[in-house]
């Protein structure tokens, strides 16, 4: 990866990670499995996925060995999951979460786009 695409791809994958946390947080929708735990439990486990996330990321920026295979496999998922939370937005009509997972998508589109580009 060359030197300018890793920093961009990793600050695209924060930008991600960051409208996901809001949106998660602020977006008033909560889904069958946040309202099944306390407020503040779901709040701890949003806060170690986006670390975890974040840390997986700075990895990359960083250039470790397997973190770009690693955060490819799992931003496939992430992106697979936030297509689904976008359609229950739509049909539920949740503006605010689901703007911030649209530019959570985009983000990582452009994340996904950094990342696999041909040297």
């Amino acid at each position: 990866m060359s030197p300018t695409r890793a920093p961009r791809a990793a600050f695209a994958w924060w930008g991600a990670t960051a409208c996901w946390f809001l949106g998660s947080l602020l977006g008033g929708r909560r889904t069958a499995v946040e309202a099944a735990v306390p407020l503040p439990v779901a709040i701890l486990a949003y806060a170690v996925c986006a670390g975890l996330w974040a840390s997986l990321t700075y990895g990359v920026y960083r250039g470790v060995k397997g973190t770009r295979v690693t955060l490819a496999v799992v931003g496939a998922l992430g992106v697979a999951d936030l297509v689904l939370q976008l359609f229950a937005d739509i049909a539920v009509g949740a503006l605010v979460h689901g703007a911030f997972f649209l530019a959570a998508l985009l983000l990582s589109a452009a994340g996904f786009v950094l990342l696999l580009r041909p040297r």
